[in-house]
């Protein structure tokens, strides 16, 4: 896959440039290839660092553990094992659904936090049927619905992953914040398996308290994050006024021409900072404030 749209080969020339400055708009840049060790230290000391960093830990144990002993869960609902196979279709085609649907929501409505939440509703339902209702073969539908619900958590990784990256400038800091983040998703998918033990069955108790207290810590951090990035951009904005520059940047570039119309625009009129004249120079937010103020006063 190509890591940016200048190595894309299905794309033409004229669409590489169309593509390259849609990302001057938004000021994410395409990959420098140089490395800067001030980024460096910048994303280690930057509270979003950890708390993607902490989000994506806390999504990959559950997934961890439910993926492995998942197909352990629906035989100690009383199946045999050949129709426990065919029972955990299911479970794969509502994480496809999930992992699309979140993604067409979040894109159609423009916002990631409130699709997280909505994605960690049903596991913590779910985890809830499994611990509350009797194994018995009466159950065994409840218990089956129960189980494809807490399959709805697919869905958050990759949005937390593109959360991240769409809040992180400068090529650096954006393949460090990638590395931590790795690190987290594998350390958790480590611990996962750890704490559901074989002979906890059938209820495996242990390991389904643990993944509900994980999904209810997830969406109390979904809440944290989206509260601080609302401040950062509060805080932004404010700087950014009193340098006399506009308080908010609108990002036109993916805007349809019904879209532009509807803010009286043609998309020619773009001008200056609009355009994203720092977009390309690997720079982080952070920089770009700063740069700002100093050719404001000095």
């Amino acid at each position: 896959m190509p890591d940016s749209p200048i190595t894309a080969r299905f794309l033409k020339h004229d669409e590489k440039l169309i593509a390259v400055e849609r990302l001057r708009m938004n000021q994410m840049g395409v990959s420098s290839g140089n490395w800067d060790w001030a980024q460096v230290k910048e994303v280690m000391l930057d509270l979003k660092t950890w708390l993607f960093f902490s989000l994506l830990f806390c999504i990959s144990i559950p997934s961890g553990g439910i993926s492995t002993f998942g197909p352990l869960i629906v035989r100690a609902f009383g199946f045999d094992k050949y129709t426990t196979i065919l029972f955990n279709i299911p479970f794969g085609a509502v994480q496809m659904v999930s992992t699309i649907g979140g993604a067409y929501l979040a894109t159609r409505y423009k916002i990631k936090s409130a699709v997280l939440m909505l994605l960690t509703i049903p596991s913590i339902i779910g985890i809830a049927m499994l611990m509350s209702i009797p194994y018995t073969k009466d159950n065994r539908g409840k218990l089956l619905a129960g189980y494809y619900l807490i399959s709805f958590y697919p869905g958050i990784s990759p949005l937390i992953y593109s959360w991240s990256q769409q809040n992180s400038g400068g090529d650096t800091k954006k393949k460090c914040l990638v590395g931590l983040m790795f690190i987290g998703s594998n350390a958790g998918n480590i611990v996962g398996p750890l704490l559901f033990k074989v002979n906890e069955a059938p209820r495996y108790t242990r390991g389904l308290t643990a993944n509900l207290i994980l999904f209810v810590t997830l969406s109390v951090l979904v809440i944290i994050t989206a509260a601080y990035l609302r401040f950062l951009n509060r805080k932004h904005a404010n700087m950014r006024v009193a340098v006399g520059k506009p308080a908010v940047i609108v990002d036109l570039s993916m805007m349809s021409s019904d879209e532009l119309k509807a803010q009286g625009l043609s998309g020619n009129e773009i001008e200056g900072e609009q355009t994203g004249d720092k977009a390309f120079d690997d720079i982080t937010g952070t920089f770009l404030l700063l740069n700002a103020i100093y050719r404001k006063h000095y």
